[in-house]
């Protein structure tokens, strides 16, 4: 039987740089090599079981890196630039210098499974002795939000005076990096929950952009690569074509709520506050689902009214229990 070989170049002498990602984003490693960016990692390819090929490779990260093995989910890619994974069947040469991986600033790419990273096996990592990164400035890809009666405020705004830009770095998105994993990423950063987006290449929402379509986010020019040229989503309304049941309003509310940002929580412990001394935090229990519009918030409360002991409390709007 006949293989079907490719060049991959891996020298025993050469390190291959390698990141860790699921579709939800990067995930840290195992095996950091810097303080200060645990998303980067190495190996040597000689302790690839032989004979070396993308499987083998798979195999022998998952192993180091805490995960159970390969499954149907684990994909690898030669970079984060990669439109396609690579074959598992492809071998690569180990005599060489050159090849994926080869650099930091281009490692090969290691996706697995949301389920699989859960069960990770966990990791003392220690950092200490680690050396610093000399980190390059962040690359983002900036957007205009709207749905289809304006302007949205976006959770990842940055701009005092404009509150519908937001941003997301580019090494947030995994590979292949498509307009579909873009959308996807800005949903999730947005809280959006079974809504639909449309994503246009322009400001003035003329150039649409398909799920397929390949983003260029390593080349010095992208779409959204600048904060004066935004891309454009525009996604649908909340609970569209469904009849809205209007939510009660609460006892007592810390701050303004704005309607449509209905984010869920699950209570982790019961709070029952002094009536007295915070009346204005809601009581819940344990395993009550409640929705928030994810903004923090603080205030005080005191452990005696007759003492000047005091503790800040951070917590966030709740909008209505379930």
């Amino acid at each position: 039987m006949s293989l079907r070989l490719r060049s991959f170049n891996f020298g025993y002498a050469h390190t291959v740089y390698y990141r860790l990602y699921t579709k939800d984003g990067p995930i840290r490693s195992n095996n950091p090599i810097y303080a200060n960016n645990p998303f980067i990692s190495r190996t040597l390819p000689k302790f690839v079981t032989p004979p070396r090929t993308a499987l083998a490779l798979k195999k022998y990260l998952c192993k180091i890196e805490g995960l159970s093995g390969p499954t149907s989910s684990t994909t690898s890619f030669e970079s984060l630039a990669s439109q396609t994974a690579v074959e598992e069947s492809f071998r690569f040469a180990v005599r060489e210098y050159s090849g994926p991986g080869v650099s930091e600033d281009d490692p090969m790419v290691l996706v697995v499974g949301v389920e699989d990273a859960e069960k990770r096996s966990a990791s003392m990592v220690q950092s200490d002795g680690l050396p610093e990164a000399v980190l390059p400035e962040p690359r983002y890809v900036y957007y205009s939000l709207y749905d289809e009666v304006g302007v949205l405020a976006s959770k990842t705004s940055f701009d005092s005076e404009d509150s519908s830009l937001g941003r997301i770095e580019t090494l947030s998105i995994p590979p292949p990096q498509t307009a579909s994993s873009l959308s996807f990423q800005i949903m999730k950063a947005e809280g959006f929950v079974a809504r639909t987006v449309q994503l246009f290449q322009d400001m003035d929402g003329e150039v649409p952009m398909t799920d397929n379509d390949h983003l260029p986010l390593q080349a010095q020019a992208y779409p959204g690569h600048l904060e004066d040229e935004p891309i454009t989503i525009v996604c649908d309304q909340e609970n569209q074509g469904k009849a809205e049941t209007p939510l009660p309003e609460p006892e007592t509310l810390v701050g303004p709520v704005k309607r449509g940002l209905s984010m869920q929580i699950t209570g982790a412990a019961t709070w029952n506050p002094d009536k007295t001394s915070q009346a204005d935090w809601l009581p819940f229990k344990k395993g009550e689902v409640m929705y928030t519009d994810g903004i923090k918030t603080s205030g005080f409360i005191r452990e005696n009214p007759s003492t000047p002991l005091s503790y800040n409390i951070i917590g966030m709007v709740l909008i209505h229990s379930l």
